[in-house]
Formats: C-alpha cells, structure tokens, sequence
C-alpha cells in the first residue's frame, strides 16, 4: 500500500546562513548563528568577546544589533528568571496576578505566554540552590527553569555572574557609553514589573542564572551613568534582557623542538597550499586556517604532503576534529603516513586517503598536519599536541557538508511535489521512512524530522535539500525548490 510523507520545512534564504560559524579568535570578530525563536527561524549576530569566549551581540528578541545605546531595535524581549521562550518575554505580553500551581517551572505546564506580577511574585519563595538551565521545556522541574539560551545550540547557556563580571572587566564597561561601545553592544532596555516597563533608555538589566542569598531572588548585571554591578539581586518577577555565552575551548598550542624542516606542499580537496621548502625559512607553526577544504560526508578524498626531509624519512600526522569539540581524539581523529626522503621541491609525495565519517559534525572544523622527522617518544605517547623533533606544523580549516548525492535506484519508488512549490510539499513513498533531515544549500541541517504537512506560502524562497532515511538503512536525497 502507498503511503503518504508530508514534511514541514523551515525555510531560510541563503544569504541568512552564508557566514554563520564561529567567530575568529580575536576580540571582536563577529559571525552568526540561527536558531528558533518565537516559533520562527531567526540569525542572530555572534561575536568573539575580550574573555575569549563566544556572546551573542544582540539580545534575545531583537531585531539587530544595536546602533546606539537607546536603539529600540535592539532592546528586545524582558524575561522572568528561570522562564524560557513561552511568549510571556514580549514586552507586550499579557499580565496574570494569579501565578501558576505550583508557583515554578513544573506549574507552567510547557510554557505560557502569561507575564507573572503581583503577589505571590513568580517563582517566590524557592531555594538558593534553584537553576536556570535545562535544555528544554519538558525537563524543567520545581528547582530549575528551561535555559532559553539552549536553542542556540550546544554549549550555550545563559552567563554567571562570575562571568558578567570577566566580561565586564575584559571589555572595560563602566558606564553606559562603554556599555555600547563594548564587543557586546549592551543597550539600555529597561525592566518590567508590575507597573509595566521603566528605565528603558535609562538603565541596563541583563539576567545572570545565579541565585541570591535571598530564596526569592536572582543576580543579574545592572547598569548606569553611576554604577556597574554584576552581583545586583532583584525578584525572579521582574523582567531583564537575556544575552547568551559559549564558552570558547582552544585547541592545544604546538610547534618544533629544534629545526624546522618544512612542508613544502599540501593538497586536500579544495586546499593547494605550496610554502618555501627552505630549512629554517618558515616558521614552524603555520596558521593557514583562512584556506578551507569543502567535504562531504560520507566521500573519500585524497591528501597530498610534501616537504623537506633533509635526508631523513619523516612521519606525516594528520588530524581532523571531526566533532568540533577542540580535542583531536587520537583513535578517530588521527591519520599517518611516511614521507621519503625528499628536498621539497622533487616529486616525492606522501599521499593518503580519508574518508569524512558518516557522523562528523557540519560546519568547519580544524585540520592539524604535524611533519615529523623523528619520534623520540613511544608510539602511544603520541598526540595532536606533541612538538615534533624536526619538521613543521601546518594547521587548516574543513568545512564538512551533508553528501547530498541523490541514490538513482531508491529515486524511483518516491516522489516529492510539487516541486518548485508555493505553498505545500508532500512525498509519495513506497518504501517506510524512518526520518526525513533537511539542509540548506551549504549542506547545513536545519531540522530532522516526520511531519506529515508543509506549508510553506509565509516562507522565503531558496533552494534546500531533503534527505529521507528508509527503514531498511537506505538514504536518498533530493533538491527541494521554494518560489
């Protein structure tokens, strides 16, 4: 029997994901990232603060990044402490004096666009031990509230006031000048209460997920003309800006014990990179990170090194952060082979292949070469960060893409229409699915699922591909066009 697929898209224009990965590692570099909010797909702006770690550079529910310190575009939503995006942050939002049983998370039953004032506060008379920082709506409990943060995607979180505090002295934020002029472009939104919204224009409020001495309150960073505090206490009522951190791991530093013998070419899909084969004229870690080697999942693909051994055979170390979490793992990560003796400039070659594993992470990632003349280390010692002897250090950036190769045979048992569309898009399947994934055009996932209806008439045009598991392990992928 036939059945029939409809998927839901969440549709985005190209242009929306162009630029978004990390921001470099210098103090103002800025990027961006995507997430759902308010039920939506929005982009956000990112960038790298003076603490070395990642803040999103404009508030939760804004429009932009500010352009002034009064930039209304740039306020955006006020939240309660320990809440998450339910509509309640709107700075419209409807108002309850009768608070949720019980008076926590667990009584907002998911969510509810209800702004909580009068008495009993929301969230009164908690413990000092409470969090703010569960991934979802659905694992809150009394004594801890969903971090709103967490859409944002792994590592996100709201800040501490530990680390309001680093970013505010790293920054120099002393005022409200300062504030704005900062890496993080901080505005003066205002707080709401029961009397509504006040200080907007006047006063920063930007929760932290601290607690305070005192059950009923929370710590966030407050600021004016007269005073920056980062340790301030007010109600869990009241209604502050959120902004968001991601800690910012470092891969570990490494280079040459003694002369550098260089590696003279590299050639990885994308990347052909040819240095001076000269001993000692180069330094012996090159950042070469600006050069990216696109990659699919999934697809083999050849690397070619060569360099100066000065008569010595060395070892070629090839790591690959394949899960992006900074730490090269040397029994996934880690790849060799042995370069002849060779002056750089002759032909001689190592070459060997990599296939990009099924389960690597999207998005870029590092790409570590270690030319190695010796080890005079055993062979288990060995790692991503381990000076070598003689030789070099090359480091590059891979940007791993879904394969969105279409498989010919299983095409033929399912169909996708309509297809441009306007509005609606269903599949026609002989076969069980077991999941359907959707990527934009630089092969990013944007949602995995099993929906059965698609409206797509509110949704911008772009092209995007639709990858759909069967249940017997096949996969086929098709390009889905949106007028």
């Amino acid at each position: 029997m036939k059945k029939t697929y409809i998927i839901i898209l969440f549709i985005l224009q190209q242009i929306a994901f162009a630029q978004c990965e990390e921001p470099g590692e210098n103090a103002g570099d800025t990027s961006c990232i995507s997430l759902i909010y308010g039920g939506i797909e929005q982009t956000y702006s990112t960038v790298r603060g003076a603490d070395g770690k990642i803040w999103l550079q404009q508030n939760l529910g804004s429009n932009s990044v500010a352009t002034s310190q009064t930039d209304q575009d740039a306020y955006g939503d006020l939240f309660q402490w320990g809440r998450w995006d339910d509509g309640h942050q709107a700075r419209n939002s409807a108002t309850s004096s009768s608070n949720p049983t019980p008076n926590n998370p667990l009584g907002l039953n998911g969510g509810d666009d209800l702004f909580y004032i009068s008495n009993p506060d929301w969230w009164k008379s908690g413990i000092t031990s409470d969090k703010w920082e569960a991934e979802f709506p659905s694992s809150v409990t009394a004594n801890n509230g969903c971090d709103p943060c967490k859409a944002l995607g792994d590592g996100w979180q709201l800040p501490t006031s530990e680390e309001w505090q680093t970013i505010v002295n790293a920054e120099n934020i002393t005022n409200i000048a300062s504030a704005f002029e900062s890496n993080l472009k901080l505005t003066i939104a205002g707080s709401r209460g029961d009397s509504g919204i006040s200080n907007a224009g006047v006063r920063g409020y930007y929760w932290s997920k601290t607690t305070s001495d005192n059950p009923d309150f929370a710590k966030y960073l407050y600021y004016s003309n007269f005073i920056v505090n980062t340790t301030a206490g007010g109600f869990r009522e009241q209604g502050s800006s959120v902004r968001c951190v991601k800690s910012a791991a470092v891969y570990c530093a490494v280079g040459v014990d003694h002369g550098v013998e260089p590696i003279s070419l590299v050639v990885f899909a994308d990347i052909q990179n040819e240095t001076s084969p000269a001993v000692n004229a180069t330094p012996a870690f090159e950042n070469f990170t600006s050069q990216i080697a696109h990659v699919n999942k999934g697809e083999t693909y050849s690397l070619t090194v060569k360099g100066n051994t000065v008569g010595f055979e060395h070892d070629i170390r090839v790591f690959i952060d394949w899960n992006q979490n900074k730490v090269f793992d040397m029994d996934s990560e880690y790849y060799t082979v042995s370069l002849a003796q060779s002056n750089g400039a002759d032909a001689i070659e190592a070459v060997l292949d990599i296939q990009i594993p099924d389960d690597a992470n999207l998005g870029t990632t590092r790409m570590r070469i270690i030319k190695d003349m010796w080890n005079v280390y055993e062979e288990g010692e060995i790692d991503a960060c381990l000076n070598a002897y003689y030789g070099q250090v090359e480091e590059y950036s891979v940007n791993i893409q879904e394969s969105l190769n279409v498989n010919e045979n299983l095409s033929k048992n399912f169909k996708i229409h309509p297809n441009p569309t306007t509005d609606f898009v269903t599949i026609e399947s002989k076969s069980e699915i077991e999941s359907v994934a959707l990527y934009n055009q630089l092969g990013q996932l944007i949602k995995t699922q099993k929906e059965l209806r698609v409206n797509l008439s509110n949704s911008a045009s772009g092209i995007y591909f639709i990858k759909i598991k069967f249940e017997n392990g096949e996969t086929t992928t098709q390009k889905i066009i949106k007028k």
